[in-house]
């Protein structure tokens, strides 16, 4: 069966529409972040529905080299379950692998260890430090 959305790489959303995005699944909107963020990032993988509608969103930063971070995998609490979280984080793991990138990183909250085992991530040690701006 084909999926009812379609994936697309670098073609960066409105910030509008990603704020919506990210405010759907409890985030705050940031929508000020935005195309500045954008313009800093490596790659951008958005997933639309049949109407066009944003319903999913990842991002990766990197040094072009050797090393690349996926960020802010967001999906609409209505598309959450179905395997299209799963596709955005192998459409830009692909990427990256096609990029010559050897290491995609990501940082997660404990409750979402099993979705990035499922994405074939090995669970190591990581840090973060909030430095208090944006949050």
């Amino acid at each position: 069966m084909t999926p009812a959305y379609t994936l697309m790489l670098d073609l960066a959303p409105a910030p509008a529409e990603l704020g919506a995005l990210r405010e759907a699944v409890g985030w705050a909107r940031n929508e000020s972040d935005y195309p500045a963020a954008f313009a800093g990032s490596f790659a951008i993988v958005t997933a639309r529905d049949a109407s066009a509608r944003l319903i999913g969103y990842a991002a990766l930063v990197s040094d072009a080299v050797r090393h690349a971070f996926l960020i802010d995998v967001i999906v609409a609490p209505a598309w959450q379950r179905r395997g299209l979280g799963r596709a955005l984080v192998a459409r830009a793991v692909q990427h990256a692998r096609a990029s010559g990138i050897a290491i995609v990183h990501v940082d997660f909250t404990p409750e979402n260890e099993a979705f990035y085992r499922a994405c074939g991530f090995r669970i190591g040690l990581a840090g973060i430090l909030e430095t208090g701006l944006g949050t």
